[in-house]
């Protein structure tokens, strides 16, 4: 009788080792969260988009947050969506988190049950805040060394900016996953700190085989304010930050003709309307390609005629292009011709390896660079009047910087 009620337990204790074993199993071999990175909203004072990617799974993943000051926190289940590629099927896990409370930092994490990401912050802006972001030109590479070492050069010298602005061609090839991971790698110091406010350039809308194609990649990797142009969301829209109000646009007429013929005709009516509408003091544009002809004369090309006119009429600021790979500042132009409250339009230069030893100054730029040394980088610092813009290289040597007061 003994001896039967022993092998029973041992039969029991089996079984529950058998059973139990899977789930530990399961645990252990979840799936670890990559390329964790917060993403800009409309409203940084009450909202973040938090995204990463893992293997395929079966297991729910989720953000788990709160505010550092409290015991409470915060669970909730991320979107999960297939993320398909070159190299194969990822999923793709992304949640807007909103009734945030302004100017104040959380700690989050990501994943699921067994395989949660480290604990990382973020910080809401406050809703009048004075605020620095970093803005980097073209990154695409041949060697996403380059990349890495100017986002690590500039968060060193920089390291209490907001958010950083990626102006267009990050990747060489939009339908390179090798290239993104590469670009997300470089990105790491930055991206589950501060958001990113990226612009979609042409890079972003070729296939592999070289040919236009849609920014497929791009628009998944990134989920971007859904407030843009009719038929063109993430690839225009717009986002507060402080009291500067800016605005995403598309300029690959050429790349997306075939699939968005009528791209620049929709965004004129959503721009108008954008600008109309905030109340904000200052007014920022970021577009990838330039808005004048090439060679770079004075003349505007098609993006140019379309929306410089907008700009003129709403009072923007400046606005941020890239594309040329080299740095250049105008004047302050009003209708095309120098003019004290004008527009002042920037060529942002490159942050990756690409050179273009063929760039032309503009006739009304008053600082030109090409950029052919070393990549670069801009800072940009808003206070309550004042708005400064420096653009440095990756060993902080300044190329320029100037100052607008309102």
């Amino acid at each position: 009788m003994k001896k039967w009620y022993f092998v029973l337990i041992i039969l029991c204790l089996s079984l529950g080792t058998i059973y139990a074993f899977p789930f530990l199993e399961n645990a252990i071999t979840s799936p670890a969260p990559k390329y964790v990175r917060q993403v800009i909203t409309a409203d940084s004072t009450s909202s973040r988009t938090i995204s990463w990617q893992t293997d395929p799974t079966d297991a729910p993943q989720f953000i788990e947050y709160k505010p550092l000051n409290s015991e409470t926190m915060i669970k909730k289940q991320a979107i999960t969506k297939i993320l398909t590629t070159d190299l194969g099927n990822f999923q793709l896990h992304s949640l807007t988190l909103t009734e945030l409370i302004p100017n104040t930092t959380y700690r989050y994490r990501v994943g699921s049950d067994g395989a949660y990401s480290d604990w990382y912050t973020l910080s809401t802006a406050a809703k009048e805040s004075n605020f620095s972001a970093l803005i980097f030109p073209d990154s695409q590479c041949s060697d996403y060394t380059v990349w890495g070492d100017t986002v690590n050069s500039a968060i060193t010298a920089h390291p209490t900016t907001q958010f950083f602005i990626n102006m267009g061609d990050l990747v060489d090839n939009g339908a390179s996953f090798y290239q993104w991971q590469a670009w997300l790698e470089g990105a790491k110091p930055l991206l589950p700190l501060i958001p990113i406010a990226p612009i979609e350039g042409n890079h972003e809308a070729y296939s592999l085989e070289w040919e236009f194609t849609l920014p497929t990649l791009y628009l998944a990797l990134f989920d971007l304010p859904q407030n843009g142009a009719k038929d063109l969301l993430g690839q225009t829209y717009s986002f507060d930050y402080g009291d500067v109000h800016f605005v995403v646009l598309d300029s690959q007429e050429k790349e997306l003709d075939a699939y968005q013929p009528d791209l620049t005709a929709k965004q004129i009516p959503w721009l108008n309307q954008d600008l109309a509408a905030t109340t904000k003091k200052w007014k920022i544009i970021l577009i990838h390609r330039g808005l004048f002809s090439h060679p770079d004369t004075a003349n505007l090309n098609n993006l140019g005629k379309a929306f410089i006119p907008i700009f003129d009429q709403h009072h923007v600021d400046i606005v941020f292009s890239a594309h040329i790979h080299s740095y250049g500042r105008t004047k302050p132009l009003y209708q095309g011709v120098p003019a004290e409250n004008g527009t002042i339009y920037i060529s942002t230069g490159r942050s990756g390896d690409k050179t273009w030893e063929s760039s032309l100054a503009k006739p009304y730029e008053v600082i030109f660079d090409r950029a052919l040394d070393q990549p670069n980088y801009l800072i940009l610092n808003v206070t309550s009047n004042t708005l400064t813009v420096t653009a440095q290289k990756q060993d902080s040597t300044i190329i320029d910087t100037f100052e607008i007061k309102k």
